[in-house]
């Protein structure tokens, strides 16, 4: 009976530090993360609580995909595809390139790469949701981006192993991979039809009281799909989330699954922070800032350039490129696939990029004004 006791008291005491931290506008994620830095002194992450934090992320990905139908996600990749090949050329690229020149060997590169080139949609969406005075061409823009790094993300994800060298290339492998596209593609397409030829049966289906049981069931079983084929187990709980957008109400299948996240997502955070391995101290050097400041950077080009290819004005251009800093858990999965002090280094960085982001963010619109009238000034004296 006592493991009810201290399952209520580390519940409790998680709810406690995401309230203290809400109140002081830092994402619960930090803390989280923190929390595991701490427990990792002492304790090995139990398989449990690695399992727990794996499907917390995979419900993440579904609630992420349930926000865009495909008619909208089609729309929003017309719109927002230059700005994507610029994220993917100065985000993932760039940072390949610099990781090489500090003499890095190539699969360690892709993998940084990997980490530097998606913008954490859960601490940016929840950063936008909290500024209802942000331009809503600035909100619809980032949006608009994450969607598309969301998307490119599960396929850099499905490649990574090949490129790390962890999986053999093959061509049956890949067959099996492209098989695994085709599927989700096909099941798409016919679940579409479904739901919109039977949509009473299907309606009350998800009404039933014990609804949550079949969607829980429903995005796990097509993320175990994703792996049978070689290929990210968020992907398959993502188009789930794509597919159930046909439904009338998601509301109400948010209010469904919504508490499944809520209470296996912060063991992701925790068991990510108990991976690190501080034994040696902190991995601050050179290459460590380099990977700082290029982090901002190179987000804030994307964010400038990209705005403008999207239609936003300069001003507002500038001030997407300080929206973008924060890294979370698509790169927290991309460092699951390393080990040993790499995992300390780039755990680091999007703990402090995490940090950075959320400033730059708060602070984005008098950083806006500055850079925007400096422009200004030496585009007169230019001329």
């Amino acid at each position: 009976m006592e493991i009810f006791f201290y399952a209520g008291l580390i519940l409790i005491g998680l709810f406690t530090i995401s309230y203290l931290s809400e109140r002081f506008h830092v994402p619960s994620i930090l803390a989280f993360i923190l929390i595991g830095i701490v427990l990792g002194f002492y304790y090995d992450p139990p398989e449990e609580l690695k399992l727990g934090g794996e499907a917390g992320i995979i419900v993440l990905f579904f609630l992420l995909g349930l926000k865009f139908s495909v008619a909208d996600l089609l729309i929003q990749l017309r719109s927002i595809w230059k700005a994507g090949v610029i994220d993917i050329l100065l985000s993932f690229g760039g940072t390949i390139l610099l990781t090489l020149s500090f003499g890095f060997s190539v699969a360690e590169s892709f993998l940084i790469g990997c980490v530097l080139y998606a913008t954490s949609s859960s601490i940016s969406a929840r950063l936008l949701d909290r500024e209802p005075d942000k331009h809503q061409d600035v909100n619809r823009f980032v949006l608009s981006l994450l969607v598309f790094e969301d998307l490119m993300a599960p396929i850099l994800l499905t490649t990574a192993p090949f490129v790390l060298g962890t999986e053999t290339f093959s061509v049956a492998k890949i067959s099996i991979i492209f098989l695994g596209f085709a599927f989700f593609f096909i099941a798409l397409m016919i679940m579409t039809l479904f739901i919109r030829r039977r949509g009473r049966l299907v309606d009350s289906l998800y009404r039933h009281p014990d609804a949550g049981i079949g969607i829980i069931g429903l995005i796990l079983l097509f993320s175990g799909i994703g792996i049978l084929f070689g290929l990210s187990e968020v992907l398959g709980a993502f188009i789930i989330g794509i597919l159930l957008t046909e439904l009338d109400e998601t509301r109400y299948l948010k209010r469904l699954v919504t508490p499944f996240q809520d209470l296996l997502l912060p063991l992701f955070f925790i068991t990510f922070g108990m991976s690190f391995e501080l034994t040696e101290g902190l991995p601050i050097d050179l290459f460590f800032f380099a990977l700082v400041i290029w982090g901002v950077v190179s987000k804030f080009l994307v964010g400038y350039l990209g705005g403008k290819s999207f239609g936003l004005s300069n001003y507002h251009a500038i001030e997407s490129g300080f929206c973008l800093g924060p890294r979370g858990e698509f790169s927290i999965l991309f460092i699951t696939l390393a080990s040993g002090a790499f995992v300390t280094l780039t755990g680091i960085y999007i703990f402090v990029s995490a940090f950075l982001g959320i400033l730059l963010f708060r602070i984005s619109t008098a950083l806006t004004d500055r850079t925007h009238a400096t422009a200004r000034k030496i585009k007169k004296k230019l001329k």
